[in-house]
């Protein structure tokens, strides 16, 4: 199971970046922060059943005004394959909340990940990608919807057919557990526009295309 992982962070990164809840869904406010760990991951066929990989990741969004987050996560899981990965970026929210009306907002942020092991030919790979997401309050809690775009840069090595662009939409929900934690659980549809049979891994697909996804986070505000 432990080379199974190690194979799927290595080759699939592109996809994988999206294993953790989106958490930056609206402004946290002038000065203030929330916090995040976060795991998940997609559902593969192996050993003659369907194993969720699991990925760790922990996150910190920052207001930089009442429009503006600052936001990056840390991927925890890859620094035991001795692959430290990151992503970090601005989340904009030019409209709020209000009745029908959601919060919408638009995250442009750059993915990278270096190789710290000694012997490999290829030691950066670096991924700018977009994220566009919606908030309605719902009951005590929030219900949110969003699409993830990331732009491959660096020439892949598994697959010469590979997509110039990978989509996966989500949608979830974030249930308030007290005046500061907050749980959030999110269905990914990951790769949406990648054929399943491009693959080495074999995932749980939707009309033979991508992986299945469940995330889960742990909300901290300060």
């Amino acid at each position: 199971m432990k080379g199974l992982l190690c194979v799927i962070l290595i080759i699939f990164i592109p996809i994988l970046f999206g294993c953790a809840a989106y958490t930056s869904l609206e402004p946290v406010g002038t000065g203030r922060a929330s916090g995040n760990l976060s795991l998940g991951g997609p559902i593969i066929s192996a050993f003659d059943t369907r194993i969720p990989v699991p990925y760790a990741a922990a996150g910190l969004n920052y207001g930089l005004s009442e429009q503006l987050n600052l936001n990056s996560n840390l991927h925890l899981l890859s620094l035991a394959y001795k692959i430290a990965g990151m992503d970090a970026g601005l989340s904009w929210f030019p409209t709020l909340n209000d009745g029908w009306k959601p919060t919408i907002g638009v995250s442009p942020r750059i993915l990278a990940f270096m190789s710290l092991k000694s012997d490999v030919s290829s030691r950066f790979r670096i991924y700018p990608l977009v994220t566009a997401s919606a908030l309605w309050k719902s009951g005590k809690g929030d219900l949110y919807t969003g699409m993830d775009i990331i732009m491959p840069v660096t020439e892949p090595d598994y697959n010469e057919e590979t997509v110039s662009a990978i989509v996966s939409p989500f949608a979830g929900y974030r249930w308030p557990l007290n005046n500061q934690y907050s749980l959030l659980t999110e269905l990914k549809w990951m790769g949406a526009n990648v054929e399943s049979n491009q693959l080495a891994v074999e995932y749980v697909p939707i009309n033979g295309h991508g992986a299945v996804t469940t995330l889960f986070s742990l909300e901290r505000r300060f």
